[in-house]
């Protein structure tokens, strides 16, 4: 009867492994980057805003692949960016985001940290931001991935052309860029010290666990310079900060991972992340627009001078 038992055992342990394989599947991974519109009262893909206004901003993850026995998030890397920033002058004359919840370090071991749903859904403004529930893996000082923000400009530090913030842990002042087949550590360090939305399986944690193939993980905001031109900042990521396949190897594929079951902790790889982006409308106020105006009067007459 013991040897039946053991004999049962061993292949529930095998059954379980079996369970837990990686697979793969080509697409399937999305994550949405949302504004909050006021006069709508509604989370969506685009909103027109004055200069100096306060924008709300979100990111969304969801499974849009074929399998129907998914059971939850397992990780999703990424680092989300603002185009066409306005990183000139100080103050009230760049643009701005949130501060951070915790000074950026935040986890669910560590109490306060992290945002709950409720944060993660309303559109009016928080004293503080950051990743919403999926805190599986802490951020602090000590790891070098601290949440904060970089300003890139002309292509400062590897990034493309244009002007950019970009939110990232401390440690990754360098825009991550497609590896070399045998990438060093710091290349790699910039992807898995971004932005992390991770947690174990619901058998490891069910504290912590949270379900479902579509949730928030991400809240900021963007406080607009007081510039009055006219422009449109779009709020995305990008694939090269995304987790890969092979952190340390020769596979530059990029994944999400999901749960298969609630002892699995991520075993299923989406393959490609789809991003879907938001813009921001900067649309100057007859106000702003008469100050613009001023301004080109004022500079036209000390030419003339």
């Amino acid at each position: 009867m013991k040897n039946v038992i053991v004999s049962m055992l061993a292949v529930a342990g095998l059954a379980g492994i079996a369970s837990a394989q990686t697979t793969t599947e080509q697409g399937g991974g999305r994550l949405t980057f949302q504004v909050y519109n006021p006069v709508t009262n509604a989370w969506g893909s685009s909103i027109d805003a004055a200069p100096g206004q306060r924008v709300e901003l979100r990111v969304v993850a969801s499974y849009t692949g074929t399998r129907t026995d998914l059971f939850a998030m397992g990780e999703a890397l990424y680092q989300p960016t603002l185009s066409n920033a306005d990183n000139t002058g100080t103050g009230a004359q760049q643009d701005q985001i949130g501060a951070w919840r915790n000074g950026g370090n935040g986890g669910n071991s560590i109490a306060g940290s992290m945002l709950s749903v409720a944060e993660g859904n309303q559109g009016t403004a928080l004293a503080d931001y950051g990743r919403v529930l999926f805190g599986g893996t802490a951020t602090a000082a000590t790891g070098s991935n601290t949440m904060t923000s970089f300003r890139h400009t002309g292509g400062s530090d590897g990034a493309p052309a244009g002007s950019w913030i970009r939110m990232a842990g401390n440690f990754v002042t360098q825009w991550p860029a497609a590896l070399p087949a045998a990438p060093a550590a710091a290349d790699t360090n910039r992807i898995l010290r971004g932005i992390s939305a991770q947690q174990q399986s619901f058998a490891l944690n069910s504290t912590f666990h949270v379900a479902g193939l579509s949730n928030v993980i991400f809240r900021q905001a963007i406080i607009l310079s007081d510039d009055p031109a006219a422009r449109t900042v779009q709020f995305s990521s990008f694939i090269e900060s995304a987790r890969r396949v092979a952190n340390t190897g020769t596979d530059d594929t990029r994944f999400i991972s999901w749960q298969t079951s609630n002892s699995d902790s991520g075993s299923h790889r989406t393959l490609g992340v789809q991003y879907v982006p938001a813009n921001i409308n900067v649309v100057p106020t007859p106000a702003s627009m008469a100050l613009m105006g001023l301004g080109g009067l004022v500079a036209a007459r000390r030419r003339r001078a």
